[in-house]
């Protein structure tokens, strides 16, 4: 890409500015009493809302945001990290995580690669809490040491693993001059997918307040 990473940053910020949810915008969506008005809000987000299922909506807004990411990135190997993980499913884990263990260490921004170290660390945490013995290469932490939540319970675990991640995720993510902040609103974009679709899915089956506020649980409070 032509520009090189502070033009990258430049129109990402300026994208982010403008699309990105926010509190408020959450707080409109949830409060609102149909789907349509939800649409309104995503459409004012820069989201394509011209769709008859949520399914479409998301696939749409998932596949444009990993098309900008495409565009934008200037690092193949955090390029490649991404698009794998993006097409990540049970069926081609071996294969996926194989080939995250030898983009990784290619990876030209240390803290970026820090991230994706520890992604498979915590990809391993979590089989082995599911009582797999695998463990998949690419990350630091050995078979013995994978037992690194033994008093939390499920939920809190995972909330343990997600905060770890969000923290490396948002490492120098104000940095024009490093890859950062472009990584910092992709994965920014992937939450917000995750924030619309159980909305969305509250609207359709009219899911109370109570069972959206769990399932947003803590991802409505890392938006500003």
């Amino acid at each position: 890409m032509a520009g090189g990473v502070t033009f990258a940053n430049a129109s990402i910020i300026m994208q982010g500015d403008a699309h990105l949810l926010t509190r408020k915008r959450i707080r409109d969506m949830a409060t609102a009493t149909t789907r349509e008005d939800c649409l309104h809000v995503l459409a004012a987000c820069g989201y394509a809302t011209d769709y008859a299922t949520d399914d479409e909506l998301l696939d749409t807004a998932r596949t444009q945001t990993l098309t900008i990411f495409q565009e934008l990135c200037e690092d193949p190997a955090l390029l490649a990290c991404v698009q794998t993980i993006d097409q990540l499913t049970e069926s081609n884990a071996d294969q996926s995580l194989a080939q995250l263990a030898t983009q990784i260490p290619l990876i030209k921004t240390a803290s970026i690669r820090a991230y994706f170290t520890t992604w498979v660390d915590m990809f391993n945490v979590r089989n082995f809490y599911k009582g797999s013995d695998k463990v998949f290469a690419g990350g630091n932490l050995t078979a013995n040491q994978l037992d690194l939540y033994p008093h939390l319970s499920a939920e809190q675990r995972e909330d343990a693993i997600q905060e770890r991640l969000d923290a490396l995720g948002a490492v120098d993510k104000d940095d024009i001059f490093q890859p950062n902040p472009l990584f910092w609103w992709y994965l920014q974009r992937q939450k917000e997918l995750v924030i619309i679709k159980a909305i969305l899915i509250s609207k359709r089956f009219n899911y109370d307040v109570i069972w959206l506020r769990e399932n947003l649980r803590g991802l409505y409070e890392q938006f500003q």
